[in-house]
Formats: C-alpha cells, sequence, structure tokens
C-alpha cells in the first residue's frame, strides 16, 4: 500500500495536534495505514505542499487538524481527483462533524482504512473556498476575538468569545439578496451554511447538507444578544420572528460598515461590506 500523505498542522487545538503524531502513527500501523506526516508552518506552506501531491495523482491528502486546517488543504485539492481524508485534531471540527465523522482519532484513522470518496459541494467567495461556514456580522467577530486571544481554547473558547460579543456587538443595516428572495433591514449576523454547525457547534442551519447542491442564508435579526445567542446552540433560534433560513447558490451581501467575516473560522484579512458568494457543487472529493 503506498503512502498517505498527511498535512499536520501542529498549532491546531491551540497547540496540542503536534503532540499526537506518535498516536497517528501507532495508530495507523495497527490498520495496515502507511502514512508519511508533513507539519506545516502555516496554510501557504500547506498548500503548496498539497499542489504538488495533486500534480503526482495522489489519491487521497489527509488534513489532521482543525476547520482552518482543512480549509487551507481544501484550497488546492477542490477542483482535482485527489480527495481529501480528515483527522479532526482542532478545537471546532465542524465540517467533520457535518460529515458523520467519528471525533476521536482512532475513528477517524478506522474511516481513512475504510471510507469511500464522496461529493460534497464547496462555497466561494473572491476566488477563495470554504467547505461548511461562513459568518458575516457577530459570528465573524467572534471568530477574530477567538483568534486574537490565546487563552480562549475549545469550545468553552468559543462561548466565551460570545459573550463578550453579546454585551458590545452593534447590529448593522444589511442587504441580502439571492436568486429568488431578498431582504433588507438590522440584523446581528448572516451566515451562509454548507454544513448545519460554525464555532464548534453552534447549530445555525439545522436543515445544511453539505451535498445538496445549496447553501443556506441563515439571517440573525435584532434581538438582545444574550436571549438570542445561546438559541444559536440548538438552532431554536428559528423559532424566532426576527429570523430567517433561506437556501439559494448564490447570494451577496452589503452592509453599512466594514465587518469581520470568518470561512471555516478563518478570518479574511480585512473587515468587507459587500460579500459575493457562489456555491460549486460536487466540487470536491471526500473520505467518509
Amino acid at each position: 500500500m503506498a503512502e498517505i500523505p498527511v498535512i499536520l498542522n501542529p498549532h491546531a487545538g491551540r497547540g496540542k495536534a503536534g503532540e499526537r503524531e506518535a498516536e497517528i502513527q501507532e495508530v495507523s500501523r495497527k490498520l495496515g495505514l502507511y502514512l508519511r506526516v508533513f507539519p506545516t508552518e502555516n496554510a501557504e506552506h500547506a498548500q503548496a505542499l498539497v499542489r504538488e501531491f495533486c500534480a503526482r495523482a495522489v489519491p487521497v491528502v489527509v488534513a489532521a487538524g482543525g476547520d482552518g486546517t482543512v480549509n487551507a488543504v481544501a484550497q488546492a485539492l477542490c477542483g482535482t481527483s485527489t480527495a481529501l481524508g480528515l483527522l479532526p485534531l482542532g478545537s471546532g471540527n465542524d465540517f467533520a462533524r457535518a460529515l458523520g465523522l467519528p471525533g476521536d482519532l482512532p475513528g477517524a484513522l478506522k474511516v481513512l482504512a475504510q471510507g469511500r470518496p464522496r461529493f460534497v459541494d464547496v462555497g466561494a467567495v473572491h476566488g477563495r473556498f470554504y467547505l461548511n461556514a461562513l459568518g458575516m456580522g457577530i459570528d465573524g467577530q467572534i471568530a477574530h476575538d477567538y483568534q486574537a486571544h490565546r487563552f480562549l481554547r475549545g469550545e468553552v473558547g468559543y462561548l466565551l468569545a460570545t459573550v463578550f460579543e453579546a454585551l458590545r456587538f452593534r447590529p448593522v443595516e444589511m442587504e441580502v439578496r439571492a436568486e429568488a428572495w431578498g431582504f433588507a433591514g438590522r440584523l446581528l449576523t448572516v451566515a451562509v451554511m454548507n454544513g448545519p454547525w460554525a464555532g464548534g457547534g453552534f447549530c445555525l442551519a439545522p436543515r445544511a447538507r453539505v451535498d445538496d447542491g445549496l447553501l443556506d442564508i441563515a439571517l440573525l435579526g435584532h434581538y438582545p444578544r444574550l436571549v438570542v445567542l445561546p438559541k444559536t446552540r440548538d438552532g431554536s433560534y428559528l423559532k424566532l420572528k426576527r429570523t430567517a433560513l433561506q437556501a439559494a447558490q448564490r447570494v451577496e451581501i452589503r452592509a453599512e460598515r466594514p465587518l469581520r467575516v470568518h470561512m471555516d473560522g478563518e478570518l479574511l484579512p480585512e473587515p468587507m461590506s459587500t460579500l459575493e458568494i457562489e456555491l460549486y457543487p460536487r466540487a470536491l472529493q471526500v473520505l467518509a
């Protein structure tokens, strides 16, 4: 059996992923897997490695880390014949959850050994892909806080960042336009979802599926933040009147002020006031 390259982000999981390389190798050998681990320095390094593997027609490349690591690897895999494997070692792992993958390392390695490629959809903004979630508004600001403050860790860290922004984020006049519907008004956020969860388990789009050919656009209106944000944990926020969930393949968002935007938890370099988002159906193969 040929070696399977593993792109390992040693900084994922707040620095704990790099400590699990020996465990990865030990468990994989028991399953008859032959993995070669490539620790990466940054997203650009990861993408350069993946492009090299794709040029050599390597059948599978594995992303070992969190949603940000998966996002970085996928930038070079989308539209190729190389499939993506996942070892969820990050703080959130929302895309792995959307695929129904095990959250434990032995279970994820078993999927690598026995899983089959399936096609999934991919979202894109200005030439950059995302697999699971895009957020513009309070969730983008929460992602910024989580990355900026290193003492915030895991699901608890996301919750603390959420509470912090619940106390200070101001709603924004926004316009959202898709193929067959539109909205204009004050919002806390627009989340354009390919999978159901974001931010380590916030259920923003309960009906979303990564292979249904649609993006689910969640609109969260102006409510007291400490009232509405806890309801995003289980999707019950959608029972409130000033919320909506719509589906589309293309969507345009305009905001009255520049806002932080995250894609799979990774921030765009600068706040944005206009976004154009498009779905690419069946653009990526994933082992599941």
